[in-house]
């Protein structure tokens, strides 16, 4: 298994700009330097999520994923790549991944049960259709051993084995482990068939920014992968 960003690089956060974070973009490019980072994707979730939440009010400000009006002044080093973490809509694999139409420079799949409006006896069909229809927009298939109800019905070797195939990466979330949101038989089948993972944060939070990618690498230690 190869862990495509095992340095200073996070591609899974959010902002008070545009999503749940609670930071400013400024402020996590401010702090990413200060933590030593030096790449970070902010993946703010998509149009789908922000209209069920009613965060779309927070979409009023523009879409810096193409105006790119945001500039990095810290002269700390951080390369930003402006990104969505887009939505599993249902079985069928339909997807949501933009911010008011516009789409990001780096794709996270990720399933929300409060978004997802499919059966959810079929989720593991949901998750293969999408990647069959979208294999080349997704850069990385995000959390999907979330503890929850809907896992009794997902193959999580199935869903791994198909994001392989189409060379995929899965993601290994910290902010999930540190809230013990973790459903670690499913994350154990995963990281033993998966050919590529990231190690992202999903950090909402300065402390999670900071933290959160380190309970990863934790994790991963304890299982014998480092």
């Amino acid at each position: 298994m190869e862990i495509i960003n095992p340095d200073g690089r996070d591609y899974h956060m959010h902002s008070l700009n545009y999503s749940d974070g609670l930071n400013t973009i400024d402020e996590l490019v401010h702090w990413a330097g200060v933590f030593g980072l030096q790449e970070i994707a902010i993946t703010d979730h998509s149009q789908a999520t922000l209209d069920k939440c009613n965060f779309a009010k927070k979409g009023f400000r523009g879409t810096v994923q193409t105006e790119r009006r945001w500039q990095n002044v810290h002269d700390n080093g951080v390369n930003v790549i402006f990104g969505v973490e887009g939505d599993l809509l249902n079985e069928q694999g339909d997807i949501c991944d933009h911010i008011q139409g516009k789409k990001g420079d780096f794709l996270i799949l990720s399933l929300h049960k409060e978004i997802y409006s499919g059966d959810f006896t079929k989720v593991t069909e949901a998750y293969c259709q999408a990647i069959e229809r979208f294999g080349q927009q997704i850069n990385v298939l995000g959390h999907p051993y979330v503890l929850d109800s809907y896992q009794q019905y997902l193959d999580i070797e199935a869903v791994t084995r198909k994001a392989n195939e189409h060379n995929i990466p899965l993601e290994l979330n910290g902010v999930y482990l540190l809230k013990g949101k973790v459903d670690f038989a499913q994350l154990d089948r995963m990281l033993a068939l998966a050919d590529r993972i990231y190690v992202n944060s999903d950090a909402h939070t300065l402390h999670e920014l900071k933290n959160a990618r380190e309970a990863g690498f934790a994790y991963l230690r304890e299982r014998g992968y480092l």
